[in-house]
């Protein structure tokens, strides 16, 4: 095998074209008709950053395709909670997961090898909370989206940090919201705990 890019930087460890087709198909496999078109909507448009977009300048899934890789353990995690948690509305959670991050793409300055520089104007001014309410609002509205569930869907990116002090000015007010709150930290920590694992000797 010839030589790939990803062993000579930092880089998910899974393939990026992979993720993202497990994403693409998680969104057509819904049932909810609205939420399916809105993400695979928004997968379909995002997809050349997604290849290889990181997820932060730095910390967790500060590497290249970290995002796509921070989202596809979300929703793996997700469908292990809907077993648990019968009454989650799966195809929402599924929505919240997939769309939560997105506007990251777009917040973060990065390079083709998912190295990050810094933010952009609309990240340092806007965030990617309010710029991901801004675009769902408008791609619900060309889908012509019921108000109650385009609120919902809104609700929970507008959530998901939990804490004013991490930019969201709701805290979550459903299950489904409340949830992905905690599948984004889990993964988060899990991460952030398994690079620093990886950094130590056997015995320290």
């Amino acid at each position: 095998e010839g030589l790939v890019l990803r062993d000579f930087i930092k880089a998910a460890p899974e393939d990026p074209e992979e993720m993202f087709a497990f994403l693409l198909d998680a969104a057509k496999a819904m049932a909810d008709a609205d939420l399916a078109a809105l993400c695979t909507k928004s997968l379909e448009a995002n997809r050349d950053k997604l290849l290889y977009y990181p997820a932060a300048q730095r910390n967790h899934h500060a590497e290249m395709a970290g995002l796509l890789y921070h989202v596809k353990r979300m929703l793996m995690a997700a469908e292990r909670m809907c077993q648990v948690y019968g009454h989650l509305d799966r195809d929402l959670l599924y929505t919240g997961v997939i769309l939560h991050d997105m506007e990251k793409l777009n917040e973060i300055n990065a390079n083709e090898f998912g190295i990050a520089d810094g933010y952009t104007f609309e990240g340092i001014l806007l965030g990617h909370l309010i710029q991901g309410v801004k675009v769902l609002d408008r791609q619900m509205e060309e889908l012509g989206f019921p108000r109650e569930k385009a609120l919902m869907v809104e609700h929970m990116i507008l959530s998901h940090h939990y804490e004013p002090d991490f930019g969201s000015p709701k805290k979550p007010l459903f299950p489904e919201a409340e949830i992905l709150h905690y599948l984004d930290l889990i993964d988060a920590r899990m991460y952030d705990m398994q690079e620093a694992l990886d950094a130590t000797f056997p015995g320290e």
